[in-house]
């Protein structure tokens, strides 16, 4: 375990937020009018996400643009930011966390695999994370490339001005979390927030736990 960890960096979806697409897509197809299994495949069956995530599309315009070819509909951004929030529900527990490491001097940031868009409208989108983190919230496509790519971890803490050894890194998903380690990080797969807590506390993050009980909601 590295003498000093300075960074702790979080994956959004499922560890500070839910993420539903089911919501999203529920939306999307009252707004639009197609079928949510027509979405579904267009957008995320069909790869357009991942490769959104991965930075095929640099630029916000694009990446709307790619989406309204995909479903041949205009989709207003209002509305891609609008499904996108009504499918994410804030994990308090875990911003209670990321609250008690800014607290101790523990710079936090984020690092999602996402697009231009969720990164644009992050203080809509995710208005608690985006106000405690700053410009320490970063989505993969902007790196070219996406967890668990073990560059993308290189990239991003380049940019954060971090090392490896000095920096810890928490996602839902096992690939992601050997990624970071790959990368030279310590990492742990997310659970719930209290198991995080007791991770936390034995890398020298936190002090004893709380033991307050947490809820997703």
């Amino acid at each position: 375990m590295p003498a000093s960890i300075r960074l702790a960096l979080f994956d959004m979806d499922d560890v500070v937020y839910t993420y539903t697409r089911a919501d999203r897509i529920a939306y999307l197809a009252s707004v639009t009018g197609l079928e949510p299994a027509f979405i579904n495949d267009r957008i995320w069956s069909e790869g357009l996400e991942a490769a959104a995530d991965g930075g095929a599309f640099p630029t916000s315009e694009l990446y709307i643009e790619s989406w309204r070819n995909r479903l041949g509909y205009p989709l207003a951004v209002t509305d891609w930011v609008e499904a996108r929030r009504r499918a994410m529900r804030l994990i308090s527990g875990t911003l209670a966390l990321i609250e008690r490491l800014i607290a101790t001097g523990t710079a936090v940031g984020v690092l999602t695999n996402n697009g231009p868009l969720v990164h644009a409208y992050r203080e809509t989108l995710a208005p608690d994370l985006a106000r405690l983190v700053g410009d320490r919230f970063l989505v993969s496509s902007s790196f070219s490339t996406m967890k668990p790519d073990p560059q993308v971890f290189h990239r991003a803490l380049e940019q954060l001005g971090f090392y490896p050894e000095e920096s810890f890194f928490t996602d839902d998903m096992p690939e992601n979390v050997d990624g970071a380690r790959a990368a030279g990080m310590s990492a742990a797969v997310f659970t719930t927030p209290s198991a995080l807590e007791n991770v936390l506390v034995a890398h020298g993050l936190l002090e004893t736990p709380i033991s307050v009980e947490i809820s997703r909601t």
